[in-house]
């Protein structure tokens, strides 16, 4: 039996990790959730279900940019979607980058990040 594709939800504060979880949950969606960008880089059995990822890019310890260039080196990597309560401008590095789907500002209008989710989950669907 496979596992389910998830979105992976990793940030550092529980609250967006849990609202977020629920939010997507309550769309039909699988989620796990990761306190930091180790923590989702160190879970090998998570990795292969992952079929997004939304991940806040100021994290404690490496950041989400970071791990978004980790990701990057896999041979298949999951496309992420960025999200930040801060007005940073890194971000624009990324935003062009294959793989980068997005960039939210916190807080999140719930409605453009299910648009994003739908999109990108059924472009994955149409490549499988």
């Amino acid at each position: 039996m496979t596992q389910a594709r998830r979105i992976a939800i990793v940030d550092d504060e529980p609250s967006v990790r849990s609202g977020l979880s629920n939010l997507l949950q309550s769309e039909g969606y699988a989620t796990i959730a990761f306190p930091s960008a180790e923590a989702f880089l160190n879970d090998g059995q998570a990795q292969p279900a992952i079929a997004l990822v939304i991940a806040d890019l100021k994290l404690k310890g490496m950041s989400g940019a970071m791990m978004f260039e980790r990701l990057q080196l896999s041979p298949a990597p999951p496309p992420v979607i960025f999200i930040s309560g801060h007005d940073d401008e890194s971000w624009q590095r990324y935003a062009g980058k294959p793989g980068a789907v997005a960039f939210l500002r916190k807080p999140i209008d719930i409605d453009i990040l299910l648009e994003y989710v739908q999109r990108v989950l059924a472009n994955s669907e149409d490549n499988s």
